[in-house]
């Protein structure tokens, strides 16, 4: 079967995947095998799209890693936007250039990269889920929205370092299937769906002393709840990458069934939620709640 999708505006065809890119100026704000269901990234099942072994472009061939365990990589990053805004993407989602993204030609997908600019030392998490670029030679694609957030303007040639994130980073934070997933220990992976949540940054604040806790009262802070894991996950990742280290994933009924909750604590006072409501607020989350237990 052929496939024909866009790039840069040139029609390609190919036996392997479809993909979409390109898009109009960010602004400079600051903010395995084939089609297998085993991990891709060990948070999500491997895409039964975008993955075969191997794939070829315009006469050149590409193959897809096994694993992103371990990778780390050099490069320029690029971005693309609004021109493709709700197509396809190589791993058949939905492209969102609002969600922080960004396309990788050998990657697994999907999976979840740190993406560190090399001048200004800013870095987010992306999630892999597209295949490219395959033209102007850069390492990866980005969405508008991480583009922004890692304040790149041009279109090609941003100097960027990614290392692949892994369950074994969150190892007695995650739930133990997960990170046996990435290690290979009992094969068990998640569904593949997906969220357009943004990393997020974890505000900076100025050292204040510190004041007596008191542990009788303990307090949550509810950042999401989806009736499927996957999401959760990926919010999980995002935020105790960026040092939220009291992220923790559970299950929690709301109106009779099950879902999957991202909250930050136990806090014990004021001073600690406010902390975490603001680095959640300057990031673009306000349906957060705060919760007494």
């Amino acid at each position: 079967m052929t496939i024909k999708w866009q790039r840069a505006g040139v029609l390609l065809a190919s036996a392997a995947i479809g993909l979409a890119a390109c898009g109009s100026n960010p602004s400079t704000t600051d903010d395995a095998q084939g089609g297998a269901k085993a991990p891709a990234s060990g948070f999500e099942a491997r895409s039964a799209c975008g993955n075969d072994a191997t794939y070829t472009i315009e006469g050149k061939s590409y193959q897809v890693m096994a694993s992103a365990a371990g990778y780390t990589e050099s490069g320029t990053a690029g971005w693309y936007g609004a021109e493709f805004q709700g197509t396809e993407t190589a791993g058949c989602e939905v492209f969102d250039m609002y969600a922080y993204s960004a396309a990788h030609r050998t990657l697994p997908l999907p999976s979840f990269v740190r993406v560190t600019h090399q001048q200004n030392g800013k870095n987010i998490i992306v999630r892999i889920n597209d295949r490219g670029p395959f033209e102007g030679g850069d390492l990866i694609q980005l969405s508008f929205a991480a583009a922004n957030a890692l304040g790149i303007t041009q279109k090609h040639g941003a100097p960027v370092k990614l290392e692949a994130l892994s369950p074994e980073q969150f190892k007695g934070q995650l739930p133990a299937d997960l990170v046996a997933a990435e290690s290979g220990s009992d094969g068990r992976s998640l569904d593949g769906s997906r969220t357009s949540s943004a990393a997020i940054r974890v505000l900076q604040r100025e050292k204040q002393p510190l004041r007596p806790m008191n542990k009788s009262k303990v307090y949550y802070i509810v950042a999401g709840a989806w009736p499927e894991r996957n999401p959760a996950i990926d919010m999980f990742v995002r935020l105790t990458s960026v040092g939220l280290s009291k992220t923790e994933l559970a299950t929690a009924q709301e109106k009779g069934k099950t879902v999957h909750q991202i909250r930050i604590g136990p806090l014990y006072d004021q001073d600690q939620i406010d902390n975490v409501k603001d680095a959640l607020q300057s990031n673009g989350l306000a349906t957060f709640k705060v919760v007494a237990q």
